[in-house]
């Protein structure tokens, strides 16, 4: 230990900006894989938190396919008594807060305005039977105390009743006694909070936004009378769960099922699964970047240090010991890196989880996404990760110092440059790794999860690193015509061609970060372009009005007779179209099935088909017939084609609808079938739609309109009417905050490569202290030398950069064509952001050029006795 203490850390010490550079570098790495990990594990707590609340001791849940369940139906199951207790249940997503509040702020800016008005989980119960299932303790002091079955009657049995979190009525600035307002689809009800529930249980949920009524008064405020979300089952003590779910399964009525709460949390962990595969996936590469600032670190602790190594041997030191004593240095840096990314990456989750939120949201289910806080398996994996890249990275510098004999290491003859010879075996895996990369992109998905995918991007990744010797040698062959030959480019050229290992691995790592930077931003651009344009052809509606109180992540929240009547009303009102769209099981995943006004669309719409070419004919197809369009994520997932017939779960159990087209969509992952209204009457009932799709005459204003129709409309009803231009706005403001996170994962590696750069250039001219001293001797001026190591670092940047360009452009290849499409179902258009890719390119230049300032600076003090004396 005395050893290793004098030998590694007094020197680190001493070289305290070098030693602090390194650590800094891996901390990041760490810091950006334990926050993906973190951002990934909050969002689906989150959602688990809420469902575990909820659901309480419930064992079994009873559904109608999605849809709620008609009481009348509730006599023909009293048999589930045999199982256990039963309990009917609301559960909605609805907007409270004070009188008047949502009116107030959709009158003033429609539906991206910020009123105190809040989304809050609603529960409706029945009050004798759901005690069993669920705690409500009320606030009362310093500590909640359990509700007592007399106040939880004489709580909700007034029809007007609601209960709120104590910390849900301290953000709206109610009490008890307050007047409230609740607002679900477009309608609007008056109520009184009679108490207040303490942050324990259902409580808990996101955040405490959660309610609580009767469910009779429940299904009065949201419409729903005669109607309930599902029956709790709380199976008796002694029962099997599994027995009793496979028997009263084989017992239910055809459109009815039965699953466990816990099944709802596996289904939305099975689709938030791709999304927080891939985000984890690119993390890796930040920290694989870091540990390069390793593999210099300890290059320059083995090269200037070559005497100290020397007397070593002269001692008696084995090889053994050398090498243990340069991987321990390596080692040690990586520890501390880790100690000090894991308590960042706590804080950058938090920013990451504010990134994703709304992406989460809107794609898959709306929760309360607390970041956890830092735990030992999270420390394990960073520890696990960090330090053997570490040693891998350190292990050709620590191999070579533990090589070197006595007398080399004191005299300094030992040659450790690569020679002239052309690096062939690096050519050669460069080609293998190409084609290991092409293989893994033709194969399919695992589980749903690209895992190919992301095989065939690391081995492009790699092979972009064993592309450096080859191109640093042909760099070094390379002549122009001697007038734009300067001394000091010629020196630059040179001295890389002769230390093509020293730079390869710092240059593969820039290399590797910007070939990342450039896939991501023509995935992204790509990506942005293409939903540009989907929107441009989709969105042809003028006005888009949606019920107040609708969850972000969907739910149903129907517009009123009324309100579709008012707006059909407005002369300039040319069609309205109204969609609705149900949550539906199909084949152990959740998609979407919905319905449209096909006429409408057929003569208004603009849905941009994939198949058939002729999109208005396979509408024509599916007016008032079983069948059904889906959407490309959907023929994706589940091998659906023009012609085939897929089977639906109904009410009435499976029904088989015929597929008349395939289109485009990015609107949600879970894939959709949408069929004309009238076949879904059918099949569900007549349902009031979600939103409707309002198109003027031509020559209307759509601002004009949206203000009379709010204004028609008046206080009684709250719903939220968007222009084209602002729902257009909103969707490219979600996608736009969905890819920030991607940018900063990738704005990281490359900080963290120009750190890579400026450690090599500083580990070159280091070992090159006597031929820069003889520079100085015949005549060269510090600047000339200053000029000669930044012309180096730009050197390094050009190659790194036409690496990174041009294999960039080859894994965007497989990030749109393979691992989207296998993960999301999505076909994007290739489109190359030429504007970015320019800035991205004058930055890197820019930024190699800043990391050989001070390497250049250095050079310029040396003498050749202080040389002499190193050597």
């Amino acid at each position: 230990m005395s050893l290793f203490r004098w030998f590694i850390l007094r020197p680190l010490g001493r070289d305290l900006p070098r030693s602090g550079v390194t650590v800094a570098g891996v901390a990041a790495g760490v810091a950006v894989v334990v926050a993906i990990r973190l951002a990934n594990a909050a969002s689906v707590l989150g959602f688990e938190a809420a469902l575990d609340a909820t659901a309480g001791r419930t064992s079994l849940e009873i559904s109608a396919a999605g849809l709620d369940v008609a009481e009348d139906r509730l006599a023909e199951l009293e048999w589930l008594r045999e199982f256990g207790l039963v309990s009917p249940v609301i559960d909605a997503d609805v907007r409270i807060g004070v009188p008047g509040g949502v009116a107030a702020a959709r009158g003033a800016s429609g539906a991206g305005s910020r009123d105190r008005a809040e989304s809050v989980r609603l529960l409706g119960v029945d009050i004798l039977r759901d005690r069993p299932f669920r705690d409500y303790p009320l606030a009362d002091g310093a500590a909640p105390r359990e509700i007592t079955t007399r106040e939880f009657l004489s709580l909700l049995t007034d029809p007007r009743a609601i209960v709120l979190t104590e910390e849900l009525a301290r953000r709206q600035g109610l009490d008890v006694g307050s007047a409230v307002e609740l607002v679900a689809g477009g309608r609007r009800a008056e109520l009184v909070v009679k108490g207040l529930l303490g942050r324990e249980g259902p409580a808990e949920v996101a955040g405490g936004a959660f309610a609580l009524m009767d469910v009779a008064a429940a299904q009065w405020a949201l419409g729903m009378l005669g109607r309930v979300d599902r029956l709790d089952v709380r199976i008796f003590d002694g029962l099997d769960v599994a027995d009793a779910e496979r028997a009263i399964a084989e017992r239910l009525p055809p459109g009815l099922t039965v699953q466990r709460p816990e099944r709802r949390g596996a289904q939305v962990e099975k689709m938030l699964a791709a999304f927080h595969f891939n985000l984890a996936a690119l993390s890796y590469v930040a920290l694989l970047v870091g540990v390069f600032l390793v593999y210099n670190t300890v290059s320059v602790s083995v090269i200037t240090r070559r005497e100290e190594i020397g007397m070593l041997r002269t001692l008696g030191a084995s090889r053994r010991t050398v090498l243990a004593l340069f991987l321990g240095e390596a080692a040690g840096l990586a520890a501390a890196g880790c100690a000090a990314g894991i308590p960042f990456g706590w804080l950058l989750a938090h920013a990451a989880v504010r990134m994703t939120s709304s992406t989460v949201s809107t794609f898959w289910v709306a929760a309360s996404a607390q970041v956890p806080p830092v735990g030992a398996g999270d420390a394990a994996l960073a520890l696990a990760v960090g330090v053997p890249l570490a040693l891998a990275a350190a292990a050709a510098p620590a191999r070579e110092a533990a090589r070197l004999t006595p007398v080399d290491a004191m005299r300094g003859a030992r040659d450790l440059e690569m020679r002239s010879r052309f690096p062939a075996r690096h050519a050669a895996g460069a080609a293998v790794l190409f084609a290991v990369g092409g293989w893994c992109a033709s194969r399919p998905a695992v589980s749903g999860l690209p895992v190919f995918g992301v095989a065939a991007v690391l081995a492009l990744v790699f092979a972009a690193s064993a592309l450096v010797p080859p191109v640093l040698h042909l760099l070094r062959r390379l002549r122009g015509p001697r007038r734009w030959r300067p001394v000091e480019a010629e020196l630059a050229r040179a001295n890389l061609g002769g230390a093509i290992r020293r730079v390869g691995i710092s240059v593969a790592a820039l290399a590797v970060s910007l070939a990342m930077m450039v896939a991501i931003a023509i995935m992204i651009g790509s990506f942005r372009e293409t939903v540009a344009y989907w929107v441009g052809r989709t969105l042809q509606a003028d006005l888009f009005v949606t019920a107040a109180g609708r969850s972000p992540a969907g739910g149903r929240a129907p517009i009123p007779d009324a309100v579709e009547a008012a707006i059909r009303a407005h002369p300039a009102v040319s069609a309205v179209d109204g969609f609705v769209g149900l949550d539906l099981p199909y084949r152990d995943a959740t998609i979407v099935v919905g319905a449209g006004r096909f006429d409408v669309l057929t003569g208004h719409g603009g849905l941009l088909f994939k198949a058939p070419a002729d999109g208005r004919r396979a509408l024509a197809d599916a007016v008032g017939r079983p069948a059904v369009v889906v959407s490309e994520s959907f023929a994706l997932k589940f091998g659906a084609a023009v012609g085939d017939v897929v089977s639906l779960p109904t009410p009435r159990g499976a029904a088989p609808f015929r597929v008349t087209g395939v289109y485009y969509d990015y609107s949600t992952d879970r894939g959709l079938a949408i069929m004309d209204h009238r076949t879904f009457a059918r099949h569900y009932g007549d349902r009031r739609p979600a939103s409707l799709a309002v198109y003027l005459e031509a020559g209307a204003d759509p601002d004009r309109v949206r203000e009379e129709t709010l204004a028609a409309l008046g206080a009684e009803h709250a719903v939220f009417i968007d222009t084209n231009g602002a729902l257009r706005r909103g969707v490219m403001q979600v996608f736009d905050s969905t890819f920030a996170i991607t940018y900063a994962l990738e704005a990281i590696a490359i900080c963290v490569s120009m750190f890579g750069v400026a450690a090599t250039l500083l580990t070159l001219a280091l070992e090159r202290r006597r031929p820069i001293a003889m520079l100085r001797l015949i005549g060269a001026e510090r600047i000339h030398l200053r000029r000669m190591i930044v012309i180096e670092a730009v050197l390094l940047g050009v190659v790194s950069l036409g690496i990174g360009l041009a294999v960039g452009a080859l894994l965007s290849l497989i990030l749109i064509y393979v691992v989207n499409v296998q993960s999301f179902g999505w076909t994007i258009q290739f489109h190359v952001p030429w504007g970015l890719l320019l800035r991205v390119a004058a930055l890197v230049l820019a930024g190699a050029a800043l990391a050989g300032l001070y390497p250049a600076r250095l050079a310029g003090r040396f003498r050749l006795a202080e040389s002499g004396a190193a050597e």
